[in-house]
């Protein structure tokens, strides 16, 4: 009687465990709903908008038209080597996002994920110098660059303000710009933001969601 009733509770055991990882799997592939977003800080655009007339260059000197953002989600940053603080911590925010992708994510989904910086400061910040910003906290991130007008003309598209703080000097001055992250959509449009402050763990689960449901 007492194999019986050992058989009988070690099947309940492991019927029980399979129902929890059913269970589990069946909320990690679930949808994040709009409180669930909010509390990621993403703000998803009513409907997503679409590029027009981009000009830039990448950190390589070649030709930025946005076509670079197609068939990827892209986090996008927007600031400027010269930076004394948000930025260069921000990268580094989005650096060891991407180190944590590559422990939690498919290659699939690792290899649909592309990170941008683009600099509001054209003035000071030409091919080179985004070159070498960028490598600082990856080989993989995408550096941009241009004239003032045509920045200007990007990042009021994608609904980023900044300003240039008057200066005695013409070369040591510094630019107030906003700190959140631009996302891109496969289909190369501004979907939305991320608001700050942000961190690696907020970054990824949003990024699970987006590779999955967005």
């Amino acid at each position: 009687m007492k194999k019986y009733q050992a058989f009988f509770f070690f099947a309940a055991v492991m019927l029980a465990l399979g129902g929890l990882f059913w269970f589990g799997q069946a909320n990690k592939d679930r949808p994040l709903d709009t409180e669930q977003l909010k509390a990621l800080g993403f703000v998803q655009l009513p409907s997503p908008r679409v590029l027009e007339g981009i000009e830039l260059l990448t950190q390589s000197g070649e030709l930025f038209d946005g076509s670079q953002l197609k068939g990827k989600w892209t986090y996008a940053f927007f600031g400027y080597t010269n930076c004394p603080d948000i930025c260069p911590v921000y990268m580094s925010i989005l650096e060891r996002t991407v180190d944590r992708f590559q422990d939690s994510l498919t290659t699939e989904e690792f290899a649909l994920f592309q990170g941008m910086f683009v600099s509001v400061d054209p003035a000071r910040d030409g091919v080179e110098e985004v070159r070498e910003f960028v490598a600082r906290y990856s080989d993989s991130f995408l550096g941009i660059t241009g004239s003032e007008t045509k920045i200007k003309d990007f990042a009021e598209q994608v609904g980023v303000g900044y300003e240039r703080i008057p200066s005695r000097s013409e070369l040591q001055y510094l630019v107030e710009h906003q700190g959140h992250l631009v996302v891109f959509n496969p289909q190369g449009y501004c979907m939305g933001y991320i608001k700050e402050p942000f961190d690696t763990v907020k970054l990824t689960k949003l990024y699970q969601h987006l590779v999955k449901h967005g």
